[in-house]
């Protein structure tokens, strides 16, 4: 009987599957090449996920451009970016709403506005694509996704739950 009650009792009290909704902090660094410039680019941020499937991704992007004659000069924009998001199994389905997208020039040498204004205008044209991004690991402290792009490379991003 006290082996019943034992079992019976370790059934009720299964802990919850963590949930994907809440307020994380992150930091991210990436790089690529358009229009004949380098950018390195690194990013710290909030991603807040709701219970009503939308998200707020807000962040500081500062960029190190080398430009085509070897010199180099920094852009920081302040990123906001409301969004959709649903999770199918360990795919996370996220995408921007268009509308509601803000990307602004914090900072940036004056050589550099037609740059800048290419990349906001790269990031606004494409914010509402759905990406797919695989859960990698999701826990009460922390959210861990990645994403392999048409051309073989993987990314994976880190968010810190606080």
């Amino acid at each position: 009987m006290a082996a019943l009650l034992l079992m019976l009792c370790a059934c009720g009290t299964r802990h919850p599957e963590p949930q994907i909704e809440g307020h994380y902090t992150y930091w991210h660094a990436f790089s690529y090449d358009m229009g004949g410039n380098h950018f390195d680019v690194s990013e710290s941020g909030t991603m807040d996920f709701y219970a009503d499937s939308t998200a707020l991704d807000s962040a500081r992007q500062v960029y190190t451009v080398i430009r085509p004659e070897g010199d180099t000069a920094t852009l920081v924009f302040n990123y906001i970016s409301p969004s959709r998001w649903h999770l199918d199994g360990d795919t996370l389905h996220f995408a921007g709403i268009k509308e509601s997208f803000r990307m602004e020039v914090v900072m940036g040498d004056d050589r550099l506005t037609d740059v800048a204004q290419k990349i906001i205008s790269a990031y606004s044209g494409g914010i509402d694509y759905e990406y797919r991004f695989h859960i990698d690991t999701l826990t009460a402290e922390r959210l861990q996704w990645s994403f392999t792009y048409r051309d073989g490379h993987s990314d994976t991003w880190e968010f810190y739950r606080e």
